[in-house]
């Protein structure tokens, strides 16, 4: 049913583990806004952080990749919550694990995301009670 979100989603996953803030840019509506640990954060303070970290070889190892463990869809009219648990790996070893809520609203046809939020995952999936 939402096979397109997800595959826009997929991509702009890949896009943020590559550093591509081109395809970010694409992706992320306007006003898109990031919540993370360090606080609250624009669309252009975020894909300026990511461009300063790309350039001092500060992002990602090369094969890093994100993996959902726990992923949910809930629609809400044109606008769709995503959320659940995830991990970013490489050399089939964990580097970080979180838990994320995402909204994503299909404009002139494309899905493009509204916000991400996201903190550090202390338990396990299987541990976690929905």
């Amino acid at each position: 049913m939402h096979e397109k979100l997800l595959e826009t989603r997929r991509q702009w996953y890949a896009a943020y583990i590559d550093g591509n803030v081109g395809r970010l840019d694409h992706i992320e509506l306007d006003e898109f806004v990031l919540i993370d640990e360090t606080g609250l954060q624009g669309k252009l303070d975020q894909l300026g952080g990511i461009a300063d970290a790309v350039a001092a070889d500060q992002w990602f190892a090369r094969g890093s990749q994100a993996e959902d463990l726990v992923l949910k869809l809930v629609p809400l009219g044109d606008i769709v919550s995503v959320y659940g648990q995830g991990r970013i790996v490489d050399d089939d070893r964990t580097r970080y694990s979180l838990n994320f809520s995402e909204l994503w609203q299909k404009e002139s046809g494309e899905w493009r995301v509204l916000s991400l939020h996201f903190s550090k995952a202390t338990t396990p999936p299987d541990r976690q009670r929905n």
